[in-house]
């Protein structure tokens, strides 16, 4: 029984370990995305669509996040709300189980008064 559990104990050890280093780096970048439209929305807010769209290649490019670019994501000034919105899909080919879609969005909305709008 001692040498089942610790038999179990290892396989869910490497398996974590596997997940982490396949799929964890997409999933901090979908978390780091979350922060990029949340800066990218208040800069919207202050000082306009154009500007915010020059934030957002800012935020990605200081980030080093190279497979999600701008056509990813929708800036959208409406009703005094400034948002933006990014949609993207990656495929990571681990061994064993084979390849896997893995698909994120992230967005933020901001108001005029430079204030994020939570849903």
């Amino acid at each position: 029984m001692k040498h089942l559990l610790s038999l179990l104990l290892a396989v869910g050890v490497i398996v974590g370990g596997g997940w982490l280093v396949y799929f964890g780096p997409y999933y901090m970048d979908s978390y780091t995305m979350q922060e990029v439209t949340e800066t990218t929305a208040l800069t919207m807010a202050s000082f306009g669509v154009k500007r915010g769209s020059q934030e957002l290649a800012h935020q990605l490019e200081k980030r080093e996040i190279d497979y999600i670019t701008a056509e990813h994501c929708e800036l959208v000034e409406k009703s005094g709300t400034f948002s933006c919105d990014c949609e993207w899909q990656v495929d990571v080919y681990p061994p064993l189980i084979g390849g896997r879609r893995l698909s994120f969005s992230a967005g933020a909305a901001a108001g005029k008064d430079q204030r994020l709008v939570k849903d």
